[in-house]
């Protein structure tokens, strides 16, 4: 028995040598690539927007209105609601054409049912104008109101996109003087060189004539480079007809019926809301998003078809998050749905491209004669288009 421990300890030093040998290819030989472990988001709309490389590649314009919601503004903010459509639809005309994300911030003053009310930068315009639709004015009534805190949520509440080829514009809107006296934000002197040292031009519209509103709006304008321009009190939007407004309106409903809603109760919730909204749009409102859709081929952010081409897998969507109609189908049954409404979805883009080009034209000769453009959208079309070229966009 006292053998024993040696007979063990060599069986073990010939087990380590024949390990040795097995092994010996394996260390000397490249290891083989293993492929990188896919990292699966989550179903939210917001984790299928990050991947659209071919928006990462365009310059980019991130714009915040920050509206004056109070009593007097009526005439404003229902002539934004009847045109954010069309000025989304200028700046989607631009070489190359820029990845545009709007934000609202609206502000009353201390005392009314809200200070401000903030929607953070978004590339889905139903989403810009279902908030806008929300909007209703009400309070004010000793002049002066809060813009201080429109301009700080505006420039600290908001997430605005870092780096080169990126304008960053706010527009402020009002027709009363600031309360600077308030304690409990900066002043907009304070405020206006803030945005000018993080490179955020504040443009002014006055509505109005308002002098001590236009010396305030002019000096927050100057202090970053940005312009000041007046408009009527109302807004001054003009409506201009065309012949081509009621075929493009039928075009944005078939485009409409072409969406595909996945994601959670929720999102599905939110698009059909959206869907409706389009439904009961203007014949020139409808003409609008039909050709900015057009443009920058992609509906809203619970859109399959736009979540595919930002890189989502169809086969990775739980059932219960396909659109209604593809849960009962079979894969192959579903990718052959996905292929015919992509199909028609691009036979009603191309009709709404050539009418809108048609239309786009009898716009700018309808404006030159009756010298319109004066009103808020021309206005903040006119001022954007100019300051894109700081971008490299022309119009």
């Amino acid at each position: 028995m006292r053998h024993r421990p040696m007979e063990v300890l060599a069986a073990s030093a010939i087990a380590v040598c024949c390990l040795a040998l097995a092994i010996r290819p394996m260390i000397e030989s490249p290891a083989p690539e293993v492929p990188a472990p896919v990292v699966e988001t989550t179903m939210s709309v917001q984790a299928t927007t990050p991947v659209q490389t071919t928006a990462a590649t365009r310059p980019r314009i991130d714009v915040v209105f920050v509206l004056d919601t109070t009593g007097s503004m009526s005439g404003l903010i229902e002539g934004a609601k009847q045109k954010i459509w069309a000025i989304a639809n200028r700046l989607a005309s631009g070489e190359p054409r820029p990845d545009l994300r709007i934000g609202l911030v609206a502000y009353r003053d201390l005392g009314d049912e809200y200070v401000t009310r903030r929607f953070d930068f978004s590339s889905d315009m139903d989403a810009v104008y279902a908030e806008l639709l929300g909007y209703e004015v009400n309070g004010g009534g000793d002049h002066a109101e809060h813009v201080g805190r429109g301009l700080e949520d505006a420039l600290e509440r908001m997430q605005w996109t870092a780096g080169d080829k990126v304008l960053r514009l706010v527009f402020l809107v009002g027709d009363a003087p600031p309360h600077d006296d308030y304690q409990d934000s900066p002043t907009t002197d304070a405020l206006a060189r803030r945005a000018a040292e993080r490179g955020i031009i504040i443009n002014t519209v006055q509505c109005g004539a308002g002098p001590d509103a236009e010396v305030a709006w002019r000096r927050i304008a100057a202090a970053t480079n940005g312009e000041y321009t007046r408009i009527a009190q109302d807004g001054g939007v003009v409506a201009v007809a065309t012949p081509y407004d009621g075929r493009l309106q039928q075009l944005n409903h078939d485009l409409s019926r072409t969406m595909l809603n996945w994601g959670s109760s929720a999102d599905k919730h939110n698009a059909a809301a959206k869907l409706g909204n389009r439904m009961a749009m203007s014949a020139s409102a409808a003409a609008e998003a039909a050709s900015y859709s057009a443009k920058v081929g992609r509906l809203n952010s619970e859109d399959l078809l736009g979540a595919l081409d930002g890189g989502q897998a169809l086969a990775d969507i739980p059932r219960d998050q396909l659109p209604d109609v593809m849960q009962a189908m079979t894969p192959e049954q579903q990718a052959a749905h996905v292929s015919d409404i992509r199909r028609r979805r691009g036979e009603v883009n191309e009709e709404i491209r050539a009418l809108s080009a048609q239309r786009d034209a009898f716009l700018r000769e309808a404006e030159r004669a009756a010298g319109a453009g004066d009103g808020f959208d021309g206005k903040v079309t006119d001022t954007l288009r100019r300051q894109a070229e700081a971008i490299g966009v022309a119009y």
